[in-house]
């Protein structure tokens, strides 16, 4: 019977992973390619921090929903991407044990954001320079 309890009061101790583990926020970096770009991360329209050239991390709390990276750079055609959350693999453990993850699902901690993104911005193209005038010696212009 003292090993039942035990398992039970172990199984309580881990409820809800996730959160206990990796907490219910994270920290994603944003990378953006040129070095000078912006990113302006935001969730269901709601802004939740910007990365610059100075501060690349950005803390934010774990959601199901999808993150929009709003990114720019002078010279650079701006560009928005889309991230998703996956299932962390804390709350898998939690869901075998005895709370179904329910805690973690709960607190949001169950689904978490890649830790780096990435953003590569397109140099907006030049037009073609004009070809140079040359004029020729006895030759009018028309």
């Amino acid at each position: 019977m003292r090993s039942v309890w035990a398992a039970v009061v172990c199984g309580l101790a881990v409820a809800g992973c996730a959160t206990i583990i990796e907490g219910t926020t994270q920290t994603i970096t944003v990378e953006v390619v040129p070095p000078s770009g912006t990113c302006v991360v935001s969730r269901k329209g709601e802004q939740l921090g910007v990365s610059t050239p100075d501060k690349r991390g950005v803390t934010l709390s774990k959601s199901m929903n999808d993150l929009e990276f709003a990114c720019s750079a002078v010279g650079y055609q701006p560009r928005t991407d889309t991230l998703s959350s996956s299932l962390s693999a804390a709350t898998v453990a939690s869901f075998f044990l005895l709370d179904l993850g329910i805690v973690d699902a709960a607190t949001g901690a169950w689904k978490k954001y890649p830790e780096r993104i990435t953003v590569i911005l397109q140099p907006i193209s030049q037009p073609p320079a004009a070809a140079p005038i040359i004029k020729e010696k006895g030759v009018r212009p028309r």
